[in-house]
């Protein structure tokens, strides 16, 4: 076959960047385009909506209600509110764009509106956007993926490799392969991750900054036209962000195309590699024009550009009332506001040369011209592929390429499927020993008949799991259809295309093993039939799975529906209610039901063309043995007055009206149905998308509604589109909002010296930190530097005692002490992520911290007191009432991290504060505020440590010292000085290359100490800081300080106690308990899909079984009825597991290392949140189903309604009790929730199969009795039956009476009396001389007396029940002990 596509990009070389001359136009070896763009008059708005606010339980109604009004009537044009209004602009050939503003201007919305991506946006019909003679909705018909827009966010298929991801962008739309794959590669330095998973944070992979590299490289490797990067440096260190600029000039000159970019706290060498520059203030348009006159126009208004500013910084700043310097002799000349800039440019000689470069444009390219030409295919084959479309490869050839990918994607995550088949192997035996070797005789007729319905039931159902795993992939699929990729249809082909190998061992590893081992019927035909018939349930079912999840526009949305409506396929089977006994109102879904043809035909497979020898008479026993065989019948139904055998074909129709012409009618059914399935899905998939983030719009709580306004635009799409807003800055008058700090707090110095880190990998100890020195003390922050993988992260963790595995060797103290149990909660730690429960406010988020992180000496108003001040120094006021929200609905990136380090403040840290990348995704202004904030804490007191990436000149000088890492080990530490000529003189001194004056530092020290391709340009720092004075300086200072501080440490007193956590276990209990009834009220999705899945089931379990009857066949109705309410589980767990594991990834990353409470509280809180919630399912199930099904007539006719009424109620309360522990117990150990939902659903099945109702007790194997007795379900099971049934008479059906004749001269009475005795029955015809009429069972104890079920034993039940749940809840925090908490890392000395 050749080379693997990752032996080939594994031979890329590491080439050097490509440079910015002429030369190496094909250096990336693609087709040069023409390209070209002019955009007049821009105006996007989007729509404000009187909803705009959290949703809740209790006002969720009133929403959906509000919609369906204003759908009906129409928006107002008084909702309207423009985020981009006058904007114009041309970019050229090879060009490249910088777009500056600050969060809420509008930069995201002009990104996205240039590249097509409109959805949640409205274009003003006056606008003119023209593409080279081609209007917008040409370039959103025909070249989708010629005009691209990069979100921040990075979305990958998590276990394909980085090559295998290149590739496949790379085949789906490049015209040259290899070489244009090898240049971006080697630009990137991607090529040694070639062969490395992508990974997420569950799955080991690449770092982060190589996930945004490869997310990079796809677009680029796409040869698009037009590529939009929304921050796309985001993560990046100066050096990695700088390649990556220079990278895209290279394109842009080479191949023709055009770049638009927003970059925050772009270095100086960045903004010198675009062409033009436009900057945002408030969504209007201030400047347009080249990079060499932005700096120039603004001075000449009277604008100051601070020292060692970056031009990008200097024009941001502009933007902010706070930070723009302004000469005071102009100072009444200069423009404030955002309309008076937009009006100074208006009447500006260089918008005065923008719009003749427009105007000269529009007539060489006007928009009646020609359509936009498809870029060239050739190469590709363009079979039954139309000139206009957006894609560069014909059907056949995306289904190719995407098969191909669907099987790297299994090969690499074998896990599942191999599980998957050895699970179905084991429940296949487990059920073959249950019905081992069946009598092939009447008694084994339930038997068989429960197996094939189990059977064919199990292989429909066994594709559920496609409907989460259509989820997961939901995202990247329509990332790649926006990129025009490939239709999303083909994708689907595909996946099911490679499900197919799957599919086939999966239903012989269920399918065969029980077949034989149960005894069915044993013919090559019959067999094989079987399996035919097995194979298609197994694909219709898949295909009615894929349909359900394409036609939800969510996961959860989906959950409730598609399980109730699984609920009819089992009901309406044909087996646990055969259909002489299925009401009219739902016998209609019979016909629609594919389950009910698969199970009719392996019935007639199995039954048709034998008669089975009869195991059982009546009347028998002594005194019957010599009686005729017309004095006695067979107990089976359908058998013959007469003959001791009963006929297949007469008992299938006699108790299912099945007839043998069905048998393969039903085949052509099920084809039919799956065929049918199959087109409504790729319908479905092509044309529902998923629902979409229309941006970060900030959302109140309800009660601050009116208050609701758009902070960000790229939020600025609220529900329907929203508004952008100015953002009011806080006054930051010193003298006014002085920040005090923690005055009662005695920070201390912290010093490690000789710090060691090693892990234990697949090839040994790794060594992540070696050597590591240092300290900080208060009143400094000290800035921790070094590119990706450097080990900064790592340090932080060692530090604040976070290292939750490996191998920590050193010295590290805190005022001579040795760190003790409660030192972890006195430091602040602001991680990289951000992180914070979803619903709750930014107020309540820091209210939650300071309740439970700040030391008991603190009252509550005082610890309240303390949050309104961080709320205010962090100038969150503003939005303290929004909700945090997730990624791309909520706050924004900028106000997400402040909320990050305000929660750490509201925690008061007593000895340290460590902020990993508190920058990172932030513009150059809130950078600096965030800076500015951290210096005033350091002014007030505080020890700061912080990693940093692209910090600008003004913002490095503000740290006191710097701690520089390279590949773990240190290459300086100390001062960094004034104006930073310390530490650059250091560097200067052992270095080749000086730093310029008008050079930022920081980005000076990336890049000398980086990677080079001159071995002359490359240096050896560890060893060079090993051997230098600074070096030796640094450790006679430790030695010293150390000194002091044992001197002192009898007089020094760590403030608070030296407990693990600072509140008491009942404190943290309320609150945490508290918080989580919060989510869930605030979460409508989930209660209501709770609140329909069990209403829903409960109805139609209650009306399908409608006032059964007491007859044996209504009594058998009514245990199945019983029986089939335990099979919810199965889909709570679906809504429950993944709360329980978000609340986990929570806890886990964040609050438990911050010690905010304990791991216990943690599960205890969960179980007890779930309690009210489940109640009320219970009550709701206990009227909609007791009632309909009718059991509350049996409590009627035994005087005992209130007693097994109100044992019913708490029974199904009981029930929904352990379905919410149980979810939890198991969830505590998995890692994500498609695994634990699998695991939870193979423990339940087994406990459904053994409970006794499917095989009785007696029935079973001694080997499994053991299962029967401790299965929770049983207890269930018997306690319910009992409740509902017992104690009442039975009342044969005409079918169910037993008819045979006396021996002559006897009357029925006299001949059956010794039998009845016995036996017990009810003889209807007592004085008949003959055809005697027997209902054989007198009494339903008697039916359920078959199953080991007895009415005394109910209130037992119910107790062992509960029992169940309280083992459940133990469990789980004995797993959680187990497996989840961490040992920490091992010290040495």
């Amino acid at each position: 076959m050749g080379q693997s596509q990752a032996d080939l990009l594994n031979e890329i070389p590491i080439s050097t960047l490509p440079n910015q001359s002429d030369d190496g136009v094909q250096q990336f070896g693609m087709e040069r385009i023409a390209t070209s763009l002019v955009f007049q008059n821009l105006g996007v708005y989007g729509f404000d909506t009187s909803t705009n606010f959290q949703r809740s339980f209790s006002n969720y109604p009133l929403v959906i209600l509000a919609r369906l009004c204003r759908k009906a009537m129409g928006r107002s044009p008084n909702d309207k509110r423009y985020i981009l209004r006058y904007f114009e602009g041309i970019l050229t050939n090879g060009e490249m764009l910088l777009v500056l503003g600050r969060p809420g201007s509008g930069c995201t919305t002009l990104l996205k509106t240039l590249a097509g991506d409109t959805y949640g946006l409205h274009v003003d019909p006056a606008s003119l956007l023209n593409y080279q003679g081609n209007s917008l909705a040409d370039v959103q018909t025909h070249s989708r993926g010629d005009y691209v827009y990069l979100p921040e966010l990075d979305v990958h298929f998590h276990h394909l490799t980085v090559a295998q991801t290149l590739q496949f962008a790379s085949r789906a739309r490049s015209s040259v392969e290899s070489k244009s794959t090898e240049g971006i590669i080697g630009s990137l330095y991607l090529a040694h991750a070639l062969n490395t998973k992508i990974g997420n944070h569950s799955i080991k992979g690449i770092s982060g900054g190589e996930r945004k590299r490869v997310s990079i490289a796809e677009v680029l490797v796409g040869t698009s036209r037009l590529q939009c990067w929304d921050n796309s440096t985001r993560g990046l260190d100066s050096a990695n962000a700088l390649r990556f600029v220079q990278t895209l000039r290279s394109s842009a000159r080479e191949n023709g195309t055009l770049a638009v970019a927003t970059l925050y706290q772009a270095s100086e060498d960045i903004y010198n590699c675009l062409d033009q520059v436009i900057l945002l203030y408030e969504g209007r348009e201030i400047f347009y024009g080249s990079i060499n006159n932005a700096k120039a126009y603004f001075t000449d208004l009277g604008f100051l550009c601070p020292k060692r500013s970056t031009t990008a910084d200097f024009l941001c700043s502009l933007t902010d009332p706070e930070q723009r310097l302004i000469d005071q002799s102009r100072k009444d000349e200069v423009p404030r506001t955002a309309d008076e800039f937009a009006r100074r440019w208006e009447a500006s000689t260089e918008r005065e040369k923008l719009v003749t470069a427009i105007r000269t444009y529009e007539q060489e390219y006007p928009c009646d011209r020609a359509k936009l030409k498809p870029q060239s295919r050739q190469g590709f084959g363009p079979f039954l592929l139309r000139s206009s479309s957006p894609y560069k490869l014909d059907v056949f050839q995306e289904i190719r390429l995407c098969t191909v990918r669907a099987f790297q994607r299994l090969f690499q995550d074998l896990t599942p499927p191999i599980s998957g088949i050895i699970g179905n192997v084991i429940i296949s035996v487990i059920l073959g020993s249950m019905f081992y070797n069946m009598p092939k005789d009447t008694s084994s007729f339930f038997g068989r008949g429960v197996l094939l319905f189990f059977t064919i039931l199990t292989n429909t159902l066994l594709a559920s799991f496609e409907g989460v795993q259509l989820w997961d992939h939901r995202p990247i699929v329509e990332k790649h259809y926006r990129f025009a990729f490939y239709h999303r249809s083909t994708e689907a082909i595909a996946s099911m295309l490679c499900d197919l190998p799957n599919k086939v061992l999966l239903t012989a590893g269920f399918n065969v093993p029980f077949y034989f081992l149960a005894n069915m019927r044993r013919t090559p035909a019959a067999f094989f039939t079987f399996y035919l018939f097995a194979f298609t349930s197994l694909l219709t079912g898949s295909m009615l799975y894929r349909t359900i999840g394409a036609m939800s526009r969510t996961l959860t949305a989906s959950i409730a529906p598609g399980s109730d409506f699984i609920l009819l396929l089992v009901i309406y089977t044909g087996f646990v209610l055969p259909i002489p006994s299925m009401h009219p109102w739902l016998r209609w879904f019979g016909y629609l039901n594919p389950v009910g043809y698969a199970f009719e035909s392996l019935m007639i497979n199995e039954f048709d063309g034998i008669r089975f020898p009869c195991a059982s008479f009546v009347p028998d026993g002594p005194g019957y043995n010599s009686v005729t065989s017309y004095q006695r019948t067979c107990s089976s139904t359908g058998a013959t007055a007469g003959r001791d055998t009963v006929d297949g074909r007469s008992y299938l129709a006699a108790t299912f009206h099945y007839y043998p012409e069905h048998l393969w009618r039903n085949l052509g059914v099920l084809i039919g149905f799956m065929v049918f399935l199959c087109c409504i899905y790729l319908l479905a998939t092509e044309v529902l998308s998923a629902q979409r983030s229309k941006g970060d719009v900030l959302i109140f709580t309800e009660a601050q509604s009116l208050k609701a306004k758009i902070m960000d635009d790229q939020e600025a799409q609220p529900n329907e589109g929203a508004v952008p807003r100015s953002y009011n800055v806080p006054s930051t008058d010193e003298s006014s909002h002085e920040y005090k700090g923690d005055a009662g707090s005695q920070k201390a110095t912290f010093v490690w010296d000789d710090l060691n880190y090693s892990i234990k990998s697949k090839k040994g100890w790794l060594r992540l930190l070696d050597d590591v020195e240092g300290w900080i003390e208060p009143g400094t922050v000290t800035a921790l530097m070094g590119e990706s993988g450097a080990g900064k992260t790592t340090l932080l963790n060692v530090l604040a005692n976070r290292a939750g595995v490996g191998v920590v060797g050193g010295e590290m103290v805190v005022d001579a002490r040795f760190q003790n149990d409660g030192f972890a909660r006195k430091v602040g730690y602001a991680q990289q992520q951000d992180l914070a429960m979803s619903t709750a406010t930014v107020k309540e988020t820091l209210i939650f911290n300071a309740l439970l992180r700040q030391p008991q000496r603190y009252t509550y108003a005082e610890k309240l007191a303390y949050v309104e001040e961080v709320l205010e120094k962090l100038e969150m006021r503003e939005f303290a009432d929004a909700v945090v929200g997730v990624q791309g609905e909520g706050l924004n990136i900028e106000q997400r991290k402040r909320v990050t380090i305000g929660i750490e403040l509201a925690a008061r840290p007593e000895l340290l504060l460590f902020l990993d990348e508190p920058t990172s995704g932030l513009d150059s202004d809130t950078a600096w505020s965030v800076c500015r904030l951290l210096r005033k804490l350091a002014d007030a007191g505080q020890a700061i440590l912080c990693t940093i990436h692209q910090p600008s000149g003004t913002i490095f000088e503000m740290f006191d010292k710097l701690l520089f890492l390279q590949q773990g080990r240190s290459i300086y530490f100390g001062e960094i000085g004034p104006g930073s000529r310390t530490v650059v003189e250091y560097f200067e001194r052992e270095g080749i290359v000086d730093c310029a004056s008008d050079a930022s530092p920081a980005e000076w020290l990336m890049t000398v100490t980086g990677r080079s391709e001159d071995a002359a340009l490359t240096r050896d720092w560890p060893h060079i800081w090993a051997a230098s004075p600074e070096r030796r300086r640094i450790k006679e200072s430790l030695v010293e300080r150390k000194r002091r501080l044992r001197v002192s440490a009898s007089d020094v007193q760590l403030s608070g106690s030296r407990t693990e956590f600072a509140s008491t276990y009942l404190q943290q209990l309320y609150q945490v308990t508290k918080r989580n009834f919060e989510q869930d009220w605030r979460t409508p999705a989930y209660l209501y899909s709770k609140l329909f899945l069990a209403l829903g089931a409960s109805l139609i379990n209650g009306f399908s079984f409608y006032m059964s009857a007491n007859s044996l066949q209504g009594v058998q109705n009514q245990i199945f009825s019983v029986f089939l309410l335990f099979t919810l589980h199965s889909s709570l767990v679906q809504l429950i597991m993944p709360q329980f594991l978000d609340r986990r990834l929570l806890y886990e990353l964040t609050e438990r290392p911050s010690r905010t409470y304990r791991w216990d509280i943690f599960i205890l809180s969960n179980v007890i949140s779930e309690i009210p919630s489940q109640t009320v399912l219970a009550i709701i199930q206990f009227i909609t189903w007791y009632y309909p099904v009718g059991m509350y007539r049996n409590g009627l006719s035994t005087h005992a309604l209130n007693e097994r009424s109100g044992l019913m109620c708490l029974l199904l309360w009981s029930y929904m009790l352990f379905s919410s522990t149980f979810s939890q117990m198991v969830a505590t150990v998995m890692p994500d929730a498609a695994t634990g939902i699998n695991i939870s659903s193979l423990l339940y099945t087994l406990s459904l199969i053994f409970c006794g109702v499917l095989v009785a007790p007696g029935a079973l194997p001694r080997f499994w009795i053991f299962m029967y007795r401790s299965t929770p379900i049983t207890y269930f099971v018997n306690a319910m039956v009992s409740t509902g049934i017992a104690g009442v008479s039975v009342n044969c059906s005409a079918k169910e009476i037993l008819r045979f004749d006396p021996p002559l001269g006897q009357t029925c009475g006299s001949y059956l009396k010794d039998y009845i005795g016995r036996s017990g029955g009810t003889l209807l015809n007592p004085t008949a001389l003959q055809q005697c009429q027997l209902c054989p069972v007198s009494m339903t104890d008697n039916v359920i007396a078959r199953i080991d079920i007895f009415y005394p034993d109910r209130w037992r039940d119910f107790g062992i029940s509960l029992v169940y749940s309280v083992v459940n809840v133990l469990g789980a925090l004995v797993l959680y002990w187990a497996f989840r908490l961490p040992k920490g890392a091992r010290h040495t000395d």
